[in-house]
Formats: structure tokens, sequence, C-alpha cells
């Protein structure tokens, strides 16, 4: 099985950061190639929800639907998608730090389980690198879109 864990200390609050990682409206604003997302279940976000991703991989939109299977709140949420291309067990963990919050994201995969041992060879050899950058980066814009978001609350609060 393929795996991939990407770290960071984020400067905000761990209740800012849990509020962004359930705001999924706005998840394309912070993630690679994400170009929308969107719940399909009624209710409150959390456990049981289930909303679809729509990628786009150059012409070609890919949705992946994803379903919440643990949600405790500001701590810790655990997202499974059953996708034939790409099954996986995504784990979002927040620990406080200071002032900052530790983001900790990690994916456990099969990269085209139907193709067997080529399959683990090439999660090894290219998907766990390409993937744990792919979280960094996502990790790295999550930090600047909240930096931002922070920004702009503070103006809106001076302005006032």
């Amino acid at each position: 099985m393929g795996h991939a864990e990407a770290s960071k200390s984020i400067n905000a609050s761990v209740y800012a950061v849990w509020n962004t990682l359930n705001d999924i409206d706005n998840t394309p604003k912070w993630v690679d190639g994400l170009e929308r997302a969107e719940v399909k279940t009624e209710g409150t976000y959390g456990a049981g929800t289930i909303y679809n991703d729509y990628n786009r991989l150059g012409r070609f939109l890919q949705v992946t639907a994803w379903h919440i299977t643990e949600f405790e709140p500001v701590s810790r949420q655990v997202h499974l998608s059953d996708s034939a291309v790409l099954p996986s067990r995504m784990t979002l963990s927040l620990t406080q730090e200071a002032k900052n919050t530790c983001l900790k994201m990690t994916v456990e995969y099969r990269f085209m389980p139907r193709w067997g041992i080529i399959s683990r060879v090439f999660e090894r050899l290219v998907m766990n690198h390409l993937l744990k950058s792919v979280l960094g980066q996502n990790l790295n814009h999550l930090d600047r879109y909240l930096q931002s978001e922070i920004d702009r609350v503070r103006s809106r609060h001076e302005m006032s």
C-alpha cells in the first residue's frame, strides 16, 4: 500500500485551521488542481458526510467521491475514497502549538489496484514521493490562504 505524509506548523489557531478544513466551498483556494468540491449529503458536515472533488487533469475532469468516516472536532478527521484509480484513506490531524497549529496530512492509498505488483512498484518509486510533495504544497497554500484571510479580517476591523 502506498503511503505519503506531510506536516506543517501553520501560523493560525487550531480553530481557524479546523474551520478552514471544513469549509469545502473554499477548499479549491488552497488545494492544487481542485476545481471545485461539493457536499452530496444533507445535515452537519462531519462523520457520514459524502462529498465530491472535481479535479481537472488536462482536458479531463475527474470526479472523486469521499466519505468522512471519523470526525473528532478540532483534532482529527478521516476521509475515504473508493476510487477505482486511487482508493485512499486520508487522515487530517491537528495539534495546538503555542500560537500555531501543526497539521499533519497522511494518505494511504493503492494506485491502480488492478495492476498488482506493477502498482506497488510504481507507488514506491514514484507516487509516494509525488504525493508527499503535493501534500506539502497544499499545506503551504493553506498557510498562505489562512494568512490572507486573517489579514483581510484584521483590515476590515481596523477600518470600522
